[in-house]
């Protein structure tokens, strides 16, 4: 479920125009986002050229990145391009405007047919209203018995993109209701099955009221409370007594041990990881030219009213930097962490600031980076491992995903993702498992609480990595274990070695790669060599999450996600192809990926984008309510082949004073 409203009506509070008369300032890097003065800027550039106007709203504004080659020969002084790419929408048409910042100029027009923007906060705020104002509604909900509609709150969700509904291009929004009887939310845990409203958010006109009888109200005595918590524990704390380890720099520069990297506020993404370098000896080695959490796909497994058209798009549709949420310190992050203010563009031409919103830390694990015991001297030789963590927080209505980036001494990244906050959930007639209704009612989701299902979905989180192992130019590797027989003579019986093919087109990367007959990805640089004569290069590992989609490459659902077909996709780098499922998502159908390597290119050799999903599927229990225990899932980039040997060998034996 993704109930957004009150987290709009809290950025009310923060949305604002950049200042008046604020003067244009030069960002002091090419991948730095947007700034105040830029907005404003681009803005004035805008409506000076007759495209906009005090009606027009800007679902995006974001930073338009100069061409990768200008960025990596790019030193710190030197001028460099900057471009704002614009979204605007009025009187139902959706334009896409390129500005020129440093000209002043407007680069390109182009009114983009049939396609709509992200849903932006007024048509949230309104959409329930109109519902509620509707006759047809009032009379539906009076028919189930609500006399008194004082005590009901009706919340829209994204529309999806079905093409046998009667709606066509209409910009629409779904409204379900609920009972506002039961505190905190609601919107959680007091459904009204069975009544659902459409709205037309470019007009606020209510298209229709669909009933589907019967219509199930919450029970009188609401959801099951809590249990009483536990006293209160002793104080476990991740501290640096001497100091941080971290140094930040700049617009978000980040340099720690060997590892430097850029970071970027996205309003669609959240965050931008950029310029991952290593350090290795004298030389700073390229990674990662950019990694981005560039979707997320949650479809929905009940086919009633309500819910069937439940299959979000969190990044596209809303946008995981919108609806990012302030890090509570010391729960969220460890209290001596860095927390960072993110700033990011609204729909109405400004900017808002979401407040402690990103932060950087150390965590020692705990655990061994390395160890040996020797018997002979009854020694041990160990390091303790110590990571370096960036996390952000989108709230996406009941759902929050805590999405970071780990990078070892080992020269490895982790990147996990957190799903945990509060499970959507239906109202049922069943109260246990033993009711008569319970086998039909349970047939799509589990009983959580009496009268209280939570409907199974899966979550799919698509990374972007434009991996640059030591420079553009990579090829991908599938080593595959290939069992071998040996010959009678020998006095083993088989083994398997590792058969590697490289993969020459863009598409989906078949095969398994975990279980018992798995295989190993592997990014080379082959126009390199190290010194033991490998051509450098990193892993794409699972670490947790290989789920991939079950539904039907035809279903609606599916054509807007296609990504979630497959764990690993590769394509050749386009600075145009930034998102998984196309640039306008909310009502298109087979954009993305399979259009992106339709028909495939040659991959052997190429500047590269690896497309990784992390799937699971979300089985609900009752232990996932009240409240959701946080699932974490991920993947490892590790080196493989690209250092000559450990780097966390050379860590000391002991911490500074």
């Amino acid at each position: 479920m993704r109930l957004i409203s009150p987290l709009f009506a809290a950025l009310l509070l923060v949305l604002s125009l950049a200042p008046a008369g604020a003067q244009e300032t030069a960002a002091p890097h090419p991948l730095d986002g947007l700034s105040f003065a830029e907005i404003e800027r681009t803005v004035a550039i805008v409506k000076g050229a007759g495209l906009a106007d005090g009606q027009t709203m800007f679902p995006t504004m974001t930073l338009l990145e100069p061409p990768k080659g200008e960025v990596l020969a790019w030193t710190p002084g030197q001028a460099f391009s900057r471009r704002a790419l614009v979204v605007t929408r009025k009187s139902a048409e959706t334009t896409r405007i390129v500005v020129d910042l440093r000209a002043g100029t407007i680069v390109s027009r182009e009114v983009v047919a049939d396609a709509q923007p992200s849903i932006m906060q007024h048509e949230w705020a309104a959409a329930g209203d109109q519902l509620m104002a509707d006759a047809r509604w009032q009379a539906a909900m009076r028919k189930a018995g609500y006399q008194d509609l004082s005590g009901i709150s009706c919340t829209p969700m994204p529309p999806g993109a079905f093409p046998k509904e009667p709606y066509g291009a209409r910009r629409i929004l779904r409204v379900s209701c609920y009972e506002d009887s039961t505190e905190p939310r609601p919107q959680v845990s007091r459904s009204i099955e069975g009544i659902l409203g459409i709205v037309d958010a470019d007009t606020g006109a209510v298209i229709d009221v669909k009933v589907e009888a019967p219509v199930i109200r919450p029970a009188a005595e609401g959801p099951v409370p809590a249990p009483s918590p536990l006293p209160a524990q002793k104080p476990v704390i991740n501290a640096s007594p001497s100091g941080t380890n971290i140094r930040v720099s700049g617009a978000y520069e980040v340099e720690w041990q060997n590892w430097s990297f850029h970071l970027r506020a996205d309003r669609r993404s959240g965050l931008v990881v950029s310029l991952v370098r290593f350090q290795d000896q004298q030389k700073k080695r390229l990674v990662a030219y950019q990694m981005a959490l560039a979707e997320l796909f949650v479809p929905y497994m009940d086919p009633a009213l309500g819910w069937n058209t439940r299959n979000y798009l969190d990044a596209g549709e809303l946008g995981l930097g919108y609806l990012v949420s302030t890090l509570a310190e010391g729960k969220d992050c460890p209290t001596d962490s860095f927390y960072l203010d993110l700033l990011m563009p609204s729909d109405q031409g400004g900017m808002f600031k979401a407040d402690s919103a990103l932060c950087i830390f150390e965590r020692a694990t705990g655990s061994p980076a390395w160890r040996h015991f020797s018997a002979e001297n009854g020694t041990t030789d160990a390091r303790a491992e110590v990571e370096l963590v960036v996390r952000t927080i989108p709230t996406i209505g009941n759902y929050d995903y805590i999405v970071d980036y780990v990078f070892s001494s080992r020269g490895a990244i982790t990147t996990r993702v957190g799903a945990t906050g509060i499970d959507a959930v239906k109202t049922v007639t069943a109260d246990s498992l033993a009711s008569p209704t319970a086998a039909e009612e349970t047939r799509y989701g589990a009983l959580v609480a009496p009268r209280t299902v939570a409907p199974y979905h899966d979550h799919y989180f698509a990374f972007r990595l434009d991996l640059d192992i030591d420079g553009p130019q990579n090829t991908l590797v599938a080593e595959r274990f290939v069992p071998e027989q040996l010959p009678a003579e020998n006095v083993r019986g088989s083994l398997w070695r590792l058969q590697p093919e490289i993969i020459r087109e863009e598409g989906p990367v078949s095969g398994s790669h975990h279980g018992a007959a798995g295989e190993i990805w592997r990014v080379i640089n082959p126009d390199r060599r190290t010194a033991l004569g490998y051509a450098p290069g990193y892993e794409i590992m699972p670490e947790h999450g290989t789920a991939t989609s079950m539904l039907k490459a035809d279903d609606p659902a599916q054509r807007r996600a296609a990504f979630s077909a497959s764990t690993l996709w590769v394509s050749r780098a386009n600075p145009s192809e930034l998102y998984p499922v196309g640039d306008f998502p909310l009502v298109t159908l087979d954009d993305g990926l399979p259009r992106f390597v339709t028909p495939p290119e040659p991959i052997e050799n190429q500047d590269l984008v690896f497309w990784y999903t992390v799937g699971f599927r979300h089985v609900t229990r009752p232990e996932d309510w009240p409240i959701l225990p946080t699932m974490w899932h991920g993947f490892v980039l590790r080196p493989y082949g690209f250092f000559d040997r450990d780097p966390s060998a050379s860590l000391p034996p002991v911490f500074a004073n």
